[in-house]
């Protein structure tokens, strides 16, 4: 008997899922533990494999469609087997293009309708009146919630049904004014993917688009405006997508506030100046400056505990776990695994964990559990010659602690002008969880712990 694959929920927090890439082509048999399809969750892509062997009878979810958790992506069996007429689900509009024209914030809307209220109808207490989750809570609480009208139209699915190229590839294609569809494909199926489209391009054997000749399909009836000469447009998906609602979403809640404090890095640097060479040979690897403010932020985050903490529910969680999460900057935008109790870890440990990290974020290999469990967040923009800058909070997490880049300055010292290699760290935070004294405290106890860095040293 055919069997449905769902989506299963991938992290605690998922509620929906992209799907990236099917890796089985229709039709075609699957054993057991084989890899199946590639499904973007609001961290990160993650591969999930076949969980019985069979013939793949059919796939029902569309590339680049949005579908909750439990929806059937496929229908699993022996072959010949008749699967059920009303497997086929539509995917499901992103909160980001629905909440586009809204009054209401993505995570309202995803709330609204969990429950199925209306959210427009809503009276908004955010900025500009807009509907926020509290809104939508306090609706559902007290039972005032206006019941979601049924749709009178079904979506728009983006690609059409049995296109040969993937979403990925016919918009790169269309970018560069090429004929997709006279491309060989090497994808599941022979369908053109995204490498088929950059090889046509980068050999310069690609042929160019035809001008259309007749009236437009329905698909392309959907598709946005060309856009002017010389604009590139860019569809708001992915990770980027992700970091657009999450940030989007807590600026708008959260009250943050910044302070910002000069730290004199100049006996690091020559410690560390004297020592790399030692530390390659001992340890195969040498921290950087970026490592030693890691283990000096951990440190400090342990004699003021009320930093490493989160605004959960109206309520602060404060954790013993020191977990912080490291911005990387990777080509499909930021992202910002977690190096889990980093107050337990010499700093060559701590070292050698942030490098596998950046490693795998950059060849797409980071898996959810790299994503979780993070209680504060350090970024660092000192590469890219940005000496300060305002960072943004990672929710829920209640502070972090942005590097500016290590430079040399005259500074007074003993009553005398001397040039030291300084350095701006600047803490945001979040005003509801915490105030400006308790966070200047930790901003001068981590300076101090920088400036007498004997204690960092391995």
């Amino acid at each position: 008997m055919a069997i449905q694959f769902r989506l299963a929920a991938l992290g605690h927090t998922m509620e929906t899922g992209r799907v990236v890439e099917w890796h089985i082509a229709e039709g075609s048999r699957i054993e057991e533990g084989q890899l199946l399809v590639s499904i973007e969750t609001d961290k990160a892509v993650a591969d999930v494999e076949s969980p019985v062997s069979g013939v793949l009878l059919r796939i029902v979810g569309q590339v680049d469609g949005v579908y909750d958790v439990g929806a059937t992506l496929a229908w699993i069996g022996e072959e010949g087997e008749a699967v059920p007429d009303e497997s086929t689900e539509q995917p499901k509009a992103s909160a980001a293009g629905q909440a586009a024209g809204s009054r209401a914030t993505p995570v309202a809307l995803r709330l609204a309708q969990r429950h199925g209220i209306d959210a427009e109808a809503l009276q908004g207490t955010g900025p500009g009146g807009r509907v926020t989750k509290e809104d939508v809570q306090r609706a559902i609480d007290e039972g005032s919630a206006i019941p979601q009208k049924a749709p009178t139209e079904a979506p728009a699915t983006g690609q059409a049904a049995g296109s040969r190229v993937t979403p990925v590839a016919l918009r790169l294609a269309q970018r560069h004014g090429i004929d997709a569809e006279a491309l060989q494909g090497t994808g599941p199926g022979g369908r053109v993917i995204k490498e088929d489209v950059q090889r046509a391009i980068d050999e310069g054997t690609a042929t160019p688009q035809k001008a259309p000749t007749e009236t437009p399909t329905p698909e392309a009836a959907v598709q946005p405006e060309a856009p002017t000469a010389g604009v590139e447009v860019i569809p708001l998906i992915g990770i980027r997508r992700t970091t657009a609602e999450r940030l989007g979403t807590i600026w708008s809640q959260a009250p943050h506030v910044t302070e910002g404090i000069e730290v004199d890095f100049t006996a690091l640097q020559d410690a560390r100046t004297r020592n790399v060479e030692t530390w390659r040979d001992a340890y195969g690897i040498a921290p950087t400056i970026n490592d030693f403010v890691l283990k000096a932020t951990a440190e400090a985050l342990k004699a003021h505990p009320r930093l490493n903490a989160a605004l959960i529910d109206d309520a602060i969680h404060q954790y013993s776990d020191i977990n912080l999460g490291v911005a990387i900057d990777i080509e499909s935008g930021l992202v910002v695994p977690v190096v889990r109790k980093v107050d337990t870890l010499g700093v060559i440990a701590l070292a050698g964990k942030v490098r596998e990290l950046a490693d795998r974020a950059r060849n797409g290999k980071l898996g959810l559990d790299d994503f979780s469990d993070g209680t504060f967040t350090v970024t660092n923009l000192g590469g890219l010659g940005v000496d300060w800058f305002t960072p943004v909070l990672n929710p829920p997490q209640c502070a972090i602690l942005g590097v500016g880049r290590v430079r040399e300055a005259a500074v007074v010292a003993d009553r005398a002008i001397q040039f030291r290699d300084v350095a701006t760290l600047v803490l945001t935070f979040d005003h509801r969880a915490i105030d400006g004294a308790p966070c200047a405290r930790f901003l001068a106890d981590l300076r101090a712990r920088i400036e007498d860095p004997e204690q960092l040293l391995p």
